[in-house]
């Protein structure tokens, strides 16, 4: 009973409403601070999440800036993903606005507020109801692109692997995603790649992505009738331990986890499990047709994954 008591408490104080409201002061703060600043939003972002969980608080922002036709300045340094001493400004080093500032924005003088959480923000419950795959996807490219270092690694790697629309995109996310997803056996997750490269006979070969090595070499032991090549990622899990915890270099795993995700949406279909970074390949690339092959839990069905099964399940009534 003694258990059961806390596992509720724990849960309760991970919640979103209870962050939310201990998160107040702060956010009134910020806005407060932000309002100051008139036409500009300016945020620098130092949260210690996953890379595309840094990725949803951008395009939240993004979508705030919309509404009050503000115009959007944001960093990323520290956390997970930046340097040690939080010098680089690592959003910047792997995106580039695609809006030039106007002269009188770019001599403007701003106030920088710093967020860790995306509570801090209070978006989500303004915004994650109104987030609808093709919009956001709009809207993020509308404001952003990959820099040329990046896309010419992932045109470099797609020429080596022979990434097209004749491949079928595998992505399996494991070790701690449990916790926001239902577990996919690797054999039934498997045997759902098989049906649909049987659906799709267009589709000539395979690019595998995972964070578990040991289920890549699951995966390409089994006899699939196509040939196989797996992601060229250097940093993986430390068993149970998810990649951003195992004390890799924060700006290598930053590109890795975006490389990997720009290789998936150059795929001409994306089989997965959910996972903010294969999600956001749908971002990239609005036109890639995704199956999901378990949703998230209730407690954590977010964007983009949220609105991926609502739209598969719509298609899949409908047939």
């Amino acid at each position: 009973m003694l258990r059961k008591v806390v596992d509720r408490v724990r849960q309760f104080r991970r919640s979103e409403g209870f962050k939310h409201s201990v998160a107040a002061p702060v956010r009134l703060k910020l806005h407060a601070r932000q309002r100051l600043n008139k036409s500009v939003f300016a945020i620098e972002i130092q949260e210690n999440s996953g890379f595309f969980s840094v990725m949803q608080m951008v395009l939240f922002i993004l979508m705030h800036c919309e509404e009050k036709g503000l115009t959007p300045r944001i960093s990323a340094r520290g956390g997970l993903y930046g340097d040690a001493a939080g010098e680089i400004d690592w959003f910047s080093t792997f995106f580039e606005s695609v809006r030039p500032a106007t002269e009188s924005i770019s001599m403007q003088k701003v106030r920088t507020s710093t967020v860790r959480d995306l509570v801090q923000l209070g978006f989500r419950q303004r915004y994650e109801s109104r987030l609808r795959l093709r919009s956001a996807s709009e809207l993020f490219l509308s404001h952003y692109r990959p820099t040329a270092p990046v896309v010419d690694e992932v045109s470099t790697i797609c020429k080596r692997l022979d990434i097209g629309k004749s491949t079928l995109g595998v992505h399996f996310r494991g070790t701690d995603k449990v916790i926001e997803a239902l577990t996919v056996p690797w054999a039934d997750f498997c045997k759902t790649v098989e049906t649909t490269l049987a659906e799709n006979p267009s589709l000539t070969n395979i690019f595998v992505s995972s964070d578990e090595q040991r289920f890549i070499d699951f995966f390409c032991a089994w006899p699939f009738k196509r040939p196989v090549k797996v992601a060229p990622a250097k940093m993986l899990a430390n068993g149970d331990l998810p990649i951003h915890f195992s004390g890799y270099p924060g700006m290598e795993i930053g590109r890795e986890a975006l490389v990997s995700s720009l290789l998936l949406s150059n795929c001409g279909y994306l089989v997965k499990t959910a996972s903010y970074l294969s999600a956001w390949s749908k971002i990239f690339n609005p036109q890639l047709p995704v199956k999901l092959v378990a949703p998230p839990r209730p407690d954590a069905f977010w964007f983009p994954d949220s609105q991926i099964w609502a739209e598969q399940d719509v298609q899949v009534k409908a047939a």
